[in-house]
């Protein structure tokens, strides 16, 4: 091997005919070396140190190695603080971690995903958030690669059945999981990162989900190549606003050694934590919006996929100074010619209290955490919000805060962090204790109200309403006029005990226990009709509300009032009309129907009623805390 000189700068590595070009940016430091290895475990059989002006272009390092191919592995060190660090290179698409915990990066060419995606519209997207492992790690999930993309291939066919369109994973990035102090406080056991929050690379995949741990891009590309297969689109939840090293005292992959100024956002001398993790990517310099792209391009030319979920988009929104700029990593990114063609969706918000819902441009598609404040105090039976509620339903709540908001809402109940649908009716407050933290983290406003009972129960009647509560929940999501977002498991009653916060948990409590799912099966037959009804109403594909009618317990008049906690409407198609109620009130109420063509059938209820129930008269009973639809159709 030996060193080409006056090659083309590039950046990560590129291999061609003559051997392997090499790239990073680096400043302050006066030289960085070039380790190659053969194998991981081994010493490096060659070595080189480049100079900077002689091997750089101001802070722009690079080199070329001839006799070097694909398959081998290569590091970048650094003398920084006292000590040599052997760096993560950020452009490298193969990230390896060694019996020492020393990561190298594999030299690997480029072959993009032989698989189309599919483009399903907006108006047509159900989105199933959900976490890889936990999915099928239960031993009661039956399939044969537990916890792996592999275990959920096995499962796309319950989740098509279901009528998923789109399956947003939680963080699949190489990620560092040791970053916590605090212990479980039963088996004393330190406790990691689970989640996946805390990316050290922006193209690696961690290995964690993987079956074949040598081959890790293949294995994710036959996964995305079988989601297509099945109808199913893959969105990723990706983590742009900080990285795995914390703030100062932690850890140094790359970004503190390479240029932590340029790389982070700063306060003085002293890293800015806008991200609730110790650091904040600084997302207005270009070093980071370059990379930022070229990563965001890289899963989507190379690897398939179909979208992205911004974690704490607000910070890509954001100057240095953290204030709201229109000249923004946001704006690149919807702007350019590749990802502006993909499903792109926004957590509008940061952890130092930015708040910027309902400002992300077209064709964001923001989370709607007002729909889901609404829905949870409405469905408890809090007053003074039907008027919201009925704007929630039409899908206009963003843009009744901003009117240059075009997009739908993503809308939402549950997310990862937070209640499971079954918890908010089986709890007043979070337990948290396995976290180790006493019941300190997570947050205390879930508008959750446990029925009657604190916890698992069981008495019959508190049981009862919380599935008839939890129906409730589903319909007012499936049927409002957004992009309807369901967690893992609630479709089947999951639980994690209560735990709000369970990013630190890896086992039981969090896990999809499939044997429950079977016991709340009614669930999933629910969201099953509910999902398959909304496919057929062209409302839901209209840009205007004129087939929409809204009516109280007397047609065509709704209770507006503070008081009210009830509210039902009706769509009217041309070969069918649908209606839609909800009674949040203690007691049962009377609803007075639209004149049939056909004759009323009930579709779905939660008060007793049977599915398919050809109805007399022009009254429905609606049982309290119930949602019901009716249709009226040949």
């Amino acid at each position: 091997m030996k060193i080409i000189r006056n090659t083309q700068p590039v950046v990560g590595s590129v291999c061609d005919a003559e051997g392997v070009s090499f790239g990073i940016y680096v400043n302050d430091l006066p030289n960085i070396k070039l380790n190659i290895h053969e194998n991981v475990n081994d010493d490096a059989i060659f070595s080189y140190v480049l100079e900077r002006d002689k091997d750089s272009y101001g802070d722009f390092f690079y080199t070329k190695v001839e006799g070097l191919s694909e398959g081998y592995y290569y590091t970048w060190s650094v003398q920084f603080e006292g000590r040599e660090h052997f760096l993560i290179d950020p452009y490298g698409i193969e990230v390896v971690r060694e019996e020492n915990g020393r990561y190298f990066n594999k030299i690997a060419k480029l072959v993009p995903n032989d698989t189309t995606r599919l483009h399903i519209p907006w108006e047509e997207t159900i989105i199933y958030e959900v976490h890889v492992g936990h999915f099928t790690k239960d031993e009661t999930s039956g399939v044969d690669e537990a916890g792996t993309f592999n275990g959920m291939i096995e499962k796309f066919d319950y989740l098509k059945d279901m009528g998923v369109t789109t399956l947003e994973l939680l963080p699949i990035y190489l990620w560092n999981r040791h970053t916590l102090v605090n212990r479980h406080p039963v088996t004393h056991e330190l406790l990691k990162d689970v989640w996946g929050y805390n990316p050290i690379s922006f193209f690696a995949l961690d290995p964690v989900y993987m079956t074949d741990k040598e081959n890790l891009r293949d294995n994710f590309k036959a996964f995305v190549r079988a989601a297509h297969d099945k109808g199913l689109e893959i969105v990723l939840d990706v983590v742009y606003n900080h990285t795995g090293e914390g703030g100062e005292g932690g850890p140094i992959f790359n970004f503190k050694a390479l240029n932590r100024h340029a790389y982070y956002r700063h306060y003085h001398e002293w890293y800015m934590n806008c991200s609730g993790t110790g650091n904040t990517l600084n997302t207005s310099n270009l070093l980071v919006q370059e990379l930022t792209i070229a990563s965001l391009r890289y899963w989507v030319v190379e690897m398939g996929v179909d979208g992205f979920r911004f974690d704490l988009a607000s910070i890509l929104g954001q100057s240095e100074d953290g204030n709201w700029s229109y000249e923004s990593l946001i704006k690149k990114i919807k702007e350019d010619p590749i990802l502006s063609n993909v499903k792109l969706i926004a957590e509008s918000w940061d952890a130092k209290g930015r708040y910027d819902v309902a400002k992300m441009p077209y064709p964001y598609h923001e989370w709607s955490d007002v729909f889901r404040d609404c829905v949870r105090q409405f469905v408890k039976g809090d007053k003074g919000l039907i008027n919201l509620v009925a704007t929630c339903i039409v899908g206009k709540e963003l843009h009744s805060l901003n009117n240059a908001s075009s997009c739908l809402p993503v809308h939402y109940v549950t997310a990862h962090d937070g209640f499971t649908l079954w918890d908010l009716v089986s709890y007043n407050d979070k337990h948290n204790f396995f976290n180790g933290e006493n019941n300190r983290d997570g947050s205390n406003n879930n508008y959750s109200w446990n029925s009657g009972f604190e916890g698992e129960t069981e008495d019959e009647n508190i049981f009862n309403l919380r599935i008839t509560r939890v129906r409730t929940f589903l319909g007012m999501l499936i049927f409002s006029k957004g992009v309807p977002m369901i967690v893992m498991g609630d479709e089947g009653g999951r639980t994690q005990g209560g735990n709000n916060n369970a990013f630190c948990q890896d086992n039981e409590l969090v896990w999809f226990n499939w044997e429950r799912q079977q016991e709340f099966g009614d669930l999933y037959e629910f969201v099953k009709k509910a999902i398959a009804l909304r496919k057929t109403l062209n409302w839901y594909y209209e840009n205007d509300d004129t087939s929409l009618s809204w009516h109280g317990t007397r047609l065509n008049d709704p209770d507006w009032s503070y008081y009210s906690r009830s509210i039902a409407w009706s769509i009217a198609e041309e070969d069918k009309q649908v209606y839609f109620v909800v009674n949040n009130y203690s007691d049962s109420l009377e609803f007075e129907l639209p004149e049939a063509k056909y004759g009323w059938k009930v579709y779905l209820s939660n008060d007793g009623k049977t599915d398919g129930e050809e109805l007399e008269g022009n009254n429905y009973n609606v049982g309290s805390f119930s949602f019901a639809v009716l249709v009226d159709e040949e």
